[in-house]
């Protein structure tokens, strides 16, 4: 029996090298002699620089850059100096994870620390960049990043705004500052598998910003706020990306890097597998499964995230795809739909969501055991 791992980590229980060992060790147990071919994958966001790691041989450089809510600390991203390459995380330095619940709020969370990395790297000398999307704490169009390029922001009094998600709705004008930083020799790409357009309810505000910490009436406000950036670019500068799938990824940074950076949409999973060797390797072999998962998958797991992604891969040549997760919370048919053979999901409905998370290696193991053992 031959194995495709492509998995997905199992956000805040098992990065996605666990979950491929624990998928491994539970086959093996019911094949012998099976053999097993890991991908390390990510769509872009948390993981980006580990997987961009695994198959590009880059320098790891640290700096000082802000947090989302302006505070100093210590970020990294890669470079690959032989190919003036760098990649770049936005979780790293405007991620959810670097802020505790309590001080999670899209008005105050900003991307300006992103914006120092791509701005250092261009310094350094990069000619291509790649910054990963996701996991962002901020819903601020990516004036954050803008700003740390020499992008100003004024109200209608003609007074500086901080980039920050609340400032949206104020924004009148957009100037360069003195310390502008020409990237127009630079190509930038955003990195991403999302395909949501900047605003409306299928939004960047709408889609995202409860989990950022966004109540109901804040929600409305970014939205607008979203819309207002977008009305003073066309205004300004005649540039309009709004509607243009994967513009609301990370809180509208998308939009912000296409507009103020000239850069490029990339899908995540699309560039992972090709950096990663997998096609030529499937030109060369064959595989009984394709394996993927993440910890739960729901409706967004269908709209350009990393199964989607791996799904396309498997029918491309012709491979059963099996999913796992902790939680499934679609209706199994709109995967069956997609060329999913079958979901297998681990968790235990008589125990709790943090057993089930502590638990999960374990539990994967097992259900991966009882599943092939079946098929015998």
């Amino acid at each position: 029996m031959r194995f495709l791992i492509i998995p997905d980590k199992f956000k805040g229980s098992l990065t996605s090298e666990e979950v491929y060992h624990a998928i491994k060790k539970g086959a093996e147990q019911v094949y012998e002699n099976a053999y097993f071919h890991f991908v390390k994958a990510s769509d872009g966001g948390d993981g980006f620089l580990e997987a961009i790691r695994t198959y590009r041989n880059c320098s790891e450089i640290t700096m000082q850059t802000l947090d989302p809510l302006g505070r100093k600390i210590t970020s990294k991203y890669l470079y690959d100096v032989q190919n003036t390459s760098a990649y770049i995380e936005l979780a790293n330095s405007s991620g959810m994870e670097l802020l505790n619940s309590s001080e999670r709020n899209p008005f105050l969370t900003s991307t300006y620390g992103t914006g120092q990395q791509i701005r250092d790297a261009i310094t350094k000398g990069a000619k291509e960049i790649y910054v990963g999307l996701g996991g962002s704490a901020t819903n601020d169009g990516g004036i954050g990043i803008a700003h740390a390029m020499g992008f100003e922001f004024m109200d209608r009094k003609d007074s500086p705004l901080k980039p920050i998600g609340k400032n949206l709705k104020q924004i009148h004008d957009i100037s360069k500052s003195k310390t502008f930083l020409n990237v127009s020799k630079v190509q930038i790409f955003a990195i991403n598998d999302v395909k949501n357009p900047l605003s409306g309810k299928d939004g960047a505000a709408f889609v995202y910003g409860p989990q950022k910490g966004a109540d109901a009436d804040m929600v409305e406000e970014l939205d607008e706020g979203l819309k207002n950036l977008a009305a003073v670019l066309k205004d300004k500068s005649n540039i309009y990306y709004a509607e243009l799938p994967g513009s609301g990824a990370a809180g509208g940074v998308g939009f912000g890097l296409k507009s103020f950076l000239n850069a490029e949409y990339l899908s995540g999973i699309d560039f992972i597998l090709e950096i990663s060797g997998v096609r030529d390797k499937l030109e060369n072999q064959s595989f009984d499964y394709l394996i993927t998962g993440e910890g739960k998958i729901d409706a967004q797991t269908l709209s350009g995230k990393l199964i989607q992604g791996v799904m396309g891969l498997a029918k491309e040549y012709n491979i059963p795809v099996l999913a796992v997760c902790g939680k499934l919370d679609v209706n199994l048919n709109e995967l069956t739909e997609q060329g999913v053979q079958d979901v297998i999901e681990i968790r235990d409905i008589d125990k709790s969501l943090e057993f089930n998370m502590r638990n999960a290696k374990i539990l994967l193991e097992e259900k991966m055991k009882q599943y092939f053992k079946k098929l015998l």
